[in-house]
């Protein structure tokens, strides 16, 4: 795979799980919204599904985890209440499983407790939304270091590069004792940098 391919393979990904993501919250808020208006919980999430276009999957009823599209997830939910099982509990995608972990412990806690459902929905949803932007925002911050890391890394090879044309003998550093020391000396020195940048910049990354 080109190099070109797999920077627009990884760009199209992201903005899939960005998109899967924002999808995800809209659920929450029209079930939220649904909840207010006075619908019951087991008939809350077909209504839900039918405000997404169903993909071209077609998982059986009795699929715990379809993971396909919106639609056909929030369908099997209402199979899954009948049988008696907690909401969203297997199901890890789409959008990311920790999401719909939270999602199935929220629904869990306001039927054990009584608490008002949709109020939390909407809570769960303002949370999840804050936490998107706290990420995005982070991502952003954090674009200049590893590019310049990135540069950094690149340097030695550049330096070789100019010494040589700079009428510097690279023969010496291959062919000697203390040309050989030097360039492992150099190469382990670089790969501590770009490991030392890199835990740095996934430090600075965490929430």
């Amino acid at each position: 795979m080109s190099p070109f391919k797999a920077v627009a393979n990884l760009v199209t990904a992201k903005r899939r799980a960005a998109q899967q993501h924002a999808e995800f919250i809209t659920v929450i808020r029209q079930a939220a919204a649904l909840l207010s208006a006075g619908r019951p919980l087991s008939q809350l999430w077909p209504e839900v599904a039918a405000a997404h276009a169903p993909c071209a999957a077609s998982p059986t009823p009795d699929t715990r985890n379809p993971k396909c599209c919106m639609h056909h997830v929030l369908v099997t939910q209402h199979t899954a209440a009948l049988l008696g099982e907690p909401y969203f509990a297997h199901i890890t995608a789409p959008s990311e499983p920790a999401g719909w972990q939270q999602l199935s412990a929220t629904l869990t806690l306001a039927q054990d407790t009584g608490m008002s459902l949709a109020t939390i929905l909407y809570r769960l949803a303002d949370a999840l939304e804050a936490g998107e932007d706290a990420h995005q925002a982070r991502e952003a911050a954090s674009a200049g270091p590893r590019a310049t890391a990135r540069l950094l890394a690149w340097l030695p090879v550049a330096g070789l590069g100019l010494a040589h044309m700079l009428g510097a003998s690279l023969e010496e550093l291959l062919t000697t004792p203390s040309g050989w020391i030097l360039l492992v000396a150099g190469a382990g020195l670089a790969v501590i940098g770009r490991r030392w940048s890199a835990r740095m910049i996934r430090t600075a990354q965490e929430p």
